[in-house]
């Protein structure tokens, strides 16, 4: 929380005299846990959480698909780096995940590829849930397993 000097509430009941007022933080987060048996099903699942959130719950069909090959220093690296490139295909083409089929390569750096199949968003075919505008690293956690644990918060 920040902190206004002198604070604000101390201002407005010296001002307005209030009998009751709240000055209070408020969170606009949404956050996604999954556990399976391999990395590649558990991106899988969080790449469906991602699309309900989006869609208030509606899963597209697999009508479209788009290449993923992407690389990071470490897999909680790796994940934000995923989860930016759909918060980006969503931006500025509008695509949704309805299912995937990645791979794993592990070496010095963290590598992930394959393909990702949904659809084109339209709010009447899909609903609306909320717009997703970021991940954050709070509270970020992925294990490789097995089983496969992720853990994540995004910014709505």
């Amino acid at each position: 929380m920040v902190q206004i000097h002198p604070p604000l509430p101390f201002l407005l009941r010296k001002r307005f005299n209030p009998k009751l007022r709240k000055i209070f933080e408020h969170t606009a987060d949404a956050g996604i846990e999954v556990e399976d048996k391999n990395l590649s099903e558990a991106f899988q699942e969080v790449s469906l959480a991602f699309t309900e959130v989006i869609t208030g719950g509606n899963l597209p069909k697999s009508e479209s698909s788009y290449i993923i090959d992407l690389e990071g220093n470490n897999l909680d690296n790796l994940l934000i780096r995923y989860i930016s490139h759909l918060i980006f295909l969503f931006d500025t083409e509008n695509f949704i995940v309805g299912s995937t089929n990645l791979e794993f390569f592990v070496d010095k750096k963290k590598k992930l590829r394959g393909k990702i199949y949904g659809e084109f968003y339209d709010e009447l075919k899909h609903g609306y849930g909320v717009e997703i505008k970021a991940i954050s690293y709070h509270m970020l956690h992925v294990s490789e397993g097995p089983p496969s644990k992720i853990k994540l918060i995004l910014d709505l």
